[in-house]
């Protein structure tokens, strides 16, 4: 829909993320120069199915799918039985990861065309040095860790996301380690636009991270939680429903449904490979549980008080 008209474009005649390039480019171009303006750019890739512009066909026909040590993971006793439940990854399954996982990296060319494009408009029309660009994603996807192919568990690589930014007086190539969230981006916009940040927004502005040195605090947990919806993939479908709490260490995961419960120690134990929630002392048990209930009971001001740990 362009400006309330349907229109219909042919992905045998223009690669879809080629096509938003375009409509994004011819929008800058058009818009420097005057009131300052805001775009929100969402291309599709590398989302399954991971479309790619047929020029992309023969790239990465050998790239081998990354196996880090929680693929096919093998021992899973102290999993809980959803994820015990579901079988070691055959080959076929194997190959159609491999498969994906090319085809991702295919989709992902025209991206990297699109953001140059769209820097070199910036800078022709004299907008780059006073445009702040984040670059993120909505979700990561599980490649067969823990034996899992889609998304929606707990487990590191669906929630952690990508995060850059650049801008006036955004350092170069410093990399922040504080915890941000994606609802931090709306609130982020309006403080970098001289907007006033109305109270009840849960997230907070990244501005104070986006300087040569840290702010003095930060939050130190937020919340994950997943609900079952019949609308979801069969291979989302089967995760209960689960609260969990990640600090900067550890990833603390309920389910109530089932009484079961995951912890993991994020600096000894990156790859999630190991429970200790049978062996954790007590009183770590005691704070991120305090801290969960926190998080799933707050509102506004309150939540932002709940992931300081306050």
């Amino acid at each position: 829909i362009e400006n309330g008209r349907i229109v219909t474009y042919y992905r045998s005649e223009i690669d879809d993320t080629d096509l938003h390039a375009q409509t994004a480019e011819r929008f800058i171009r058009q818009t420097a120069g005057d009131a300052p303006f805001f775009m929100h750019l969402s291309p599709n890739a590398p989302h399954d199915p991971a479309y790619y512009a047929p020029r992309y066909a023969d790239e990465f026909s050998d790239t081998p799918l990354p196996e880090p040590p929680s693929f096919n993971e093998k021992a899973i006793s102290d999993k809980p039985a959803w994820v015990r439940n579901r079988p070691l990854l055959t080959s076929t399954n194997v190959q159609y990861l491999t498969n994906l996982y090319r085809n991702r990296l295919r989709s992902l060319q025209s991206v990297d065309e699109m953001v140059a494009q769209l820097v070199d408009a910036l800078k022709d029309t004299g907008e780059l040095s006073d445009t702040y660009i984040f670059f993120t994603s909505d979700n990561g996807i599980y490649l067969g860790e823990h034996r899992l192919t889609h998304k929606g568990a707990a487990y590191n690589a669906s929630p952690h996301v990508p995060l850059l930014v650049r801008g006036p007086g955004v350092p170069r190539g410093v990399t922040r380690s504080e915890i941000v969230l994606n609802n931090d981006l709306a609130p982020s916009f309006a403080d970098l636009g001289g907007v006033q940040v109305p109270s009840f927004v849960d997230g907070r502005s990244l501005k104070p991270l986006l300087t040569t040195s840290s702010p003095a605090s930060w939050r130190t947990a937020f919340l994950v939680e997943h609900r079952r919806s019949a609308e979801e993939q069969e291979d989302v479908r089967i995760i209960p429903n689960y609260d969990a709490v990640r600090t900067s260490r550890y990833n603390y995961v309920e389910y109530p449904t089932t009484g079961e419960k995951e912890l993991y120690d994020l600096k000894t134990d990156p790859y999630e490979l190991r429970n200790i929630y049978a062996s954790a002392p007590p009183t770590l048990l005691s704070d991120l549980q305090t801290r969960l209930d926190a998080l799933k009971s707050c509102a506004g001001a309150e939540c932002k008080r709940a992931e300081d740990g306050k």
